[in-house]
């Protein structure tokens, strides 16, 4: 059998067993699919990327390592396999909608309309649009921008544009359910719901979109605009243009969010139910419109591009398997917030700064989520589950755009030719500083004020 027609079974059957582990809650469903991960990983090693290989296989063995330090070694690394399921089955999942998304004229219409913002305006546009498509679509919709920030572009325009987009782009970890760290996280942290932390989430998205641009403005374009040659004006979209992007947005979330909420699912199995549904309608719309593949091209298009998610695969599979092993190895801090030591407000500071210390440092933003999931429970705190689940929502973002490893700095480096250093320090290092900041204020007044 061909290795890739083998990786595109793997993946699917990972992501099935893994649907039908939620919904009918057989424990042995999960172990299967975390044998068929380890299957996967060895037949795709050799074609991984050697960065996400040599950083992969670093986690895998120092989860290992970890774990040999317990009681009971080969149940750590179970639990670090099944914790990778979830993952494993949103990437899947957002596959689905990455055909469609590049195809259809509404989106497209979007992204000429940000093409052509004067100056003065294309840092907003850009973070904006790269927010709410990014919300929506993953780097899917946010690689809709890229051609403003190719290579062989001004430099400091490519910096600035490729910072609008990615850190409007992060901003979308506050409060989507399509992103792969807010969806996990909601289910890492017991007791919460999206509806509880979504609209919240959604008021900082925007707070942060405002502080991007103020921080663009006050500081990136001191000396003059960079902003390129003017481009000729456009007239704008018409209003069923926005009237089609608000209807493809707002069915999306309303599918998933009434899984979620009505049927009591979690994110990723509501949208592993949702998104092949949906892309395949979406799908033949387009090609009804004499655009796009069509449902059956796109089916088929998804399928081979499984096997391209080997890295994220590798990657996230050790993330899981370190973050299990070194919280086994922690004491319990307690059964009550009361004999914690460290007052909550300050406790969710210190979280969230080191979450983005160990971002910048390399260390997957999952890693700092499994530790804290596991160990620093909102009970052990003090804090309630909504308010420490917002916290690292928050903070996901941050961390994975000033973490040199992270898809989004990977997925820029690349685009750009820069450095994944170059985009993850240099370029929204200082904003992540500020951003970190600015964050772990509102957390702190939402916690003091009983939020949740």
């Amino acid at each position: 059998m061909p290795r890739d027609t083998l990786s595109i079974l793997l993946f699917l059957s990972i992501a099935v067993l893994t649907v039908i582990r939620a919904l009918f809650a057989l424990e042995w469903v999960g172990t299967v699919a975390a044998g068929l991960v380890v299957l996967l990983l060895i037949v795709e090693l050799t074609r991984i990327p050697r960065l996400q290989r040599s950083v992969g296989i670093a986690l895998l063995l120092g989860g290992t390592v970890a774990a040999a330090f317990t009681p009971n070694p080969a149940a750590i690394i179970q639990l670090g396999l099944e914790k990778t399921l979830p993952f494993l089955l949103l990437f899947a999942s957002v596959a689905w909608l990455q055909i469609p998304s590049g195809q259809s004229p509404s989106l497209l219409a979007v992204r000429e309309t940000v093409l052509r913002q004067p100056p003065g305006r294309r840092f907003a546009w850009v973070a904006a649009v790269g927010h709410f498509l990014g919300v929506a679509f993953n780097l899917a919709g946010l690689s809709l921008l890229t051609p403003m920030v190719e290579q062989g572009k001004d430099e400091r325009l490519q910096k600035r544009l490729g910072r609008a987009m990615i850190q409007g782009f992060g901003a979308g970890t506050c409060w989507s359910p399509l992103y792969v760290g807010t969806a996990v996280i909601i289910a890492s942290v017991p007791g919460v719901s999206w509806i509880e932390v979504g609209p919240a989430g959604f008021g900082i998205a925007l707070v942060l979109l405002a502080w991007s641009w103020s921080f663009d403005r006050l500081f990136a374009r001191r000396g003059g605009t960079a902003g390129g040659a003017v481009p000729e004006a456009h007239p704008g979209m018409p209003p069923i243009v926005w009237a089609r992007l608000t209807l493809i947005l707002c069915s999306l979330f309303g599918c998933i969010i009434g899984l979620v909420e009505g049927l009591g699912w979690s994110i990723p199995v509501a949208l592993a139910v949702t998104a092949p549904i949906y892309a395949m309608i979406w799908s033949f719309l387009i090609r009804r419109a004499g655009a796009g593949p069509g449902a059956a091209a796109t089916a088929r298009r998804v399928l081979a591009g499984l096997p391209g998610l080997r890295g994220e695969a590798l990657l996230f599979t050790g993330a899981n398997v370190l973050g299990v092993g070194i919280a086994a190895l922690i004491p319990d801090a307690g059964p009550a917030g009361s004999d914690f030591p460290i007052a909550p407000t300050v406790m969710l500071v210190l979280i969230m700064a080191g979450y983005a210390l160990l971002s910048a440092a390399g260390l997957h933003p999952v890693v700092t989520v499994v530790l804290v999931t596991s160990i620093l429970t909102p009970t052990v705190i003090g804090v309630s589950p909504a308010i420490l689940a917002l916290a690292l929502m928050t903070m996901w973002g941050q961390g994975t755009n000033i973490s040199p490893f992270s898809a989004t700095v990977l997925y820029m480096a690349r685009v750009t030719g820069r450095s994944g250093w170059t985009v993850a320090w240099r370029w929204n290092g200082p904003f992540g500083i500020t951003a970190t900041l600015l964050l772990a204020a509102i957390i702190a007044i939402l916690n003091l004020s009983g939020f949740g």
